[in-house]
């Protein structure tokens, strides 16, 4: 691609000035943003506080095209010429134009790229891949990535090895999308190009809506999102609209009453978001659905309730406590279980007692779970001995988690387990020996003798670490 003489750059002027009263729109709602209530506290804003960079000159753009070898697409072209070449942007911001580093070779050939609404889980691990491979090599590796990325520009980061991305070539040139870069998944933006996607950004930060995973949900007004939830079909369009009225800063009664209803809906998604709305926003609807959820033999409907609990029901968990006192004993579903015990540590209930029967629970996730939150208990030094237990579980992360747990005490009881560890583990595959280390450093030998006469001569590898750490504080 050559780079535009004068009558070139003409037209790509007379092309970009369709987006002229965008343009200015932004520019105005940019000056808002910065001074908006809470902006500070938008991700990211830390990173780029909401300043632009210099725009580009039209002369500037077609350098910058003539170099990539593509005609940029149009909204991004004229956001670099109108707006500023970098700066102020979802997440961390819009890379400037020198900092972006596309694949020459491939960014004319169409971008690999499609569109499916019905598959846009984009951060769970990729279901069918015929190329993608955990095990490929280097080489393989990046042919894989360079084949999925073409047609496309890195513009800016998530953060978390996701990414930002624009089309720029082939059936959706213009749309934003987000990559997750530990496997080959998209998530399409629903903005069809990126002006759209950038406004909506700021009419979100204007009105104080809950900007975390940006773009992710639909966009609109309350009123938008509204009617659109009254017009959809489909149960996964329906729940991603309730998911995007989580976002609003005061939804009206009449979103409340949308929920209430929505509880009867027949899809579990959207019955599931609802619920979490009236959780968030209408506690006092919500409370009754929860505690009848936590007694329910469905795991899943249990866990729902007490992961709502703990997001959101905080300044209530010693509501929920006597039934959460009940069921930790007999939960039998991990997950639920690990959420039980961040409730009662709310609620200020000595948990350690309630935790004990799983201790010995036949699911190594549950006794990993427990072990580790008996850890933080205040009086854990008076289980000493089920601590110990754990350190001799079958299972390793079991064991590390209850050497973890055990950091703090002091107890000589604890060294012939880790001794018992240390022979086990000669490597830190499960990272064993180091924390063993720190939690030996937490003993107050102050010399050798010390170390010979208070730990038995038989645990010659706690005497060493002892001893190394002894002289490490002399």
């Amino acid at each position: 691609m050559h780079f535009r003489g004068k009558t070139e750059a003409n037209d790509r002027a007379s092309e970009l000035r369709v987006y002229d009263e965008q343009i200015a729109r932004i520019r105005q709602k940019l000056l808002r943003a910065a001074q908006a209530e809470g902006s500070g506290s938008v991700f990211g804003a830390s990173s780029h506080q909401y300043r632009m960079n210099e725009p580009m000159t039209l002369t500037q753009l077609g350098k910058l095209e003539a170099e990539w070898g593509v005609a940029l697409p149009d909204p991004f072209a004229a956001f670099l010429v109108g707006v500023g070449d970098g700066g102020a942007g979802p997440y961390y911001g819009v890379y400037p134009s020198s900092r972006i580093s596309p694949d020459l070779d491939r960014l004319a050939e169409p971008s690999t790229f499609r569109l499916d609404r019905t598959s846009q889980d984009w951060m769970s691990p990729p279901a069918e891949q015929d190329e993608w491979d955990d095990d490929m090599d280097d080489e393989a590796y990046d042919a894989f990535w360079a084949n999925l990325l073409r047609g496309t520009i890195e513009f800016g980061t998530m953060g978390c090895a996701n990414e930002l991305l624009l089309i720029v070539s082939g059936e959706h040139r213009g749309r934003v999308v987000y990559i997750n870069m530990d496997s080959p998944k998209v998530f399409f933006a629903y903005e069809k190009n990126f002006l759209d996607w950038y406004e909506r950004w700021l009419d979100e930060v204007i009105g104080g809506f809950e900007i975390h995973w940006f773009g992710t949900t639909p966009g609109g007004s309350e009123a938008d999102l509204v009617a659109a939830f009254r017009q959809a079909d489909s149960g996964e369009t329906r729940g991603d609209l309730f998911r995007a009225l989580l976002r609003l800063p005061r939804p009206s009664e009449a979103v409340i009453r949308l929920a209430e209803d929505a509880l009867g809906d027949p899809a579990e998604q959207v019955r599931d978001w609802a619920l979490t709305l009236l959780a968030k926003r209408a506690p006092q609807l919500a409370d009754p659905l929860l505690m009848k959820l936590l007694r329910s033999e469905s795991p899943e409907k249990r866990r729902t309730a007490v992961q709502l609990i703990h997001w959101y029901r905080k300044e209530a968990a010693g509501e929920f406590a006597e039934e959460l006192i009940r069921l930790a004993p007999i939960e039998s579903d991990a997950e639920t279980f690990r959420f039980i015990g961040y409730v009662l540590e709310t609620a200020e209930i000595e948990k350690f007692p309630l935790l004990l029967p799983a201790f010995r629970s036949p699911d190594p996730e549950i006794r990993k779970n427990t072990v580790w939150q008996a850890g933080s208990c205040e009086h854990k030094a008076e289980y000493v001995e089920e601590f110990i237990a754990a350190l001799g579980d079958p299972d390793p992360w079991v064991q590390h988690s209850a050497v973890q747990a055990t950091n703090g005490l002091t107890d000589l009881r604890l060294l012939p387990a880790y001794e018992r560890l240390l022979v086990q583990h000669r490597t830190d595959e499960y990272y064993i020996p180091g924390n063993i280390r720190q939690a030996l450093a937490k003993y107050e030998f102050g010399t050798s003798e010390e170390i010979e006469r208070g730990v038995p001569a038989e645990l010659t590898r706690v005497r060493g670490i002892l001893r190394a750490l002894t002289e490490e504080r002399t």
